[in-house]
């Protein structure tokens, strides 16, 4: 359960499409690009006002090449900034790719940074298959996991531990495989149940379902100690899981990316 991630596809693709050029002088439009800051990273952006017009422009700005409002569903991840210059009144616009559920390809322009505010697309319903690392918060977290159908095991999982609370970086560090040490940096009495873990996935190639591996996960924490009443009372605890049941369709994620399915309980250190 290795996947190269959705938004870093977009992102690397971005930068080689054909309008990227930095041009100092736009004929036509009487817009200048005066600087330029390129990103070494994908971070994903989605419409503030996902009804409002809004155009991704040519780098000249004579050009409206796509409207936001017609991808309600997607979001963009930016490659560079640009500022543009006329009249002595400068606006700051990101080079964007469009990233729709369906995997549509070809999305790219220049858009006001005012249009776009940070985060995946809010609609976590259609989507399956998002890198963990740019969700913003522990609520944006849970609400794709309440809402993917992707998610569907790890919303039965997290019902096991009805006294703790969702965590983003404890999942985070869930799915790099971090070591003990590594998790003990920003946690105590982590639980890590390598059985468990084990039972994400499908063993020796027996494709087994969320139910069965529900079960199994729950007989591995009964057998450690972590009975139903035990894992009732960790209260003040949190929980990190990864796990992706879907992929996402369109052609647009490929094997290995280097995460690992599991769940892992601790508390915090502050």
């Amino acid at each position: 359960m290795k996947w190269k991630r959705i938004v870093l596809l977009a992102f690397a693709t971005s930068l080689f499409f054909p309008i990227t050029g930095n041009f100092t002088a736009q004929a036509n439009s009487g817009y200048q690009v005066v600087k330029t800051k390129y990103y070494t990273s994908s971070t994903p952006f989605h419409a503030k006002n996902p009804k409002q017009n809004a155009y991704l422009w040519n780098v000249k700005h004579t050009r409206k090449l796509h409207n936001l409002k017609n991808y309600p569903n997607s979001f963009w991840t930016r490659a560079k900034t640009v500022i543009l210059r006329k009249h002595n009144k400068s606006a700051v616009y990101y080079y964007v790719a469009g990233v729709t559920p369906k995997g549509t390809s070809n999305l790219y322009g220049y858009v006001w940074r005012g249009y776009l505010k940070p985060g995946y697309n809010p609609n976590y319903k259609v989507w399956n298959g998002l890198d963990i690392n740019y969700f913003l918060n522990d609520k944006d977290y849970q609400r794709y996991i309440n809402q993917s159908p992707s998610q569907s095991l790890s919303r039965k999982v997290l019902k096991l531990f009805p006294g703790t609370r969702l965590s983003l970086k404890l999942s985070q560090l869930t799915a790099y495989g971090s070591t003990l040490s590594d998790f003990q940096k920003q946690f105590t009495d982590v639980i890590i149940n390598k059985n468990a873990n084990y039972a994400f996935y499908n063993p020796r190639g027996k494709v087994t379902s969320a139910n069965e591996k529900l079960s199994a996960i729950k007989s591995a924490f009964n057998a450690a100690g972590y009975d139903s009443q035990k894992r009732s009372a960790l209260n003040g605890y949190q929980i990190g899981i990864y796990y992706e049941s879907n992929r996402q369709k369109g052609g647009v994620l490929s094997y290995d990316d280097g995460y690992y399915a599991g769940v892992t309980v601790a508390k915090p250190l502050n």
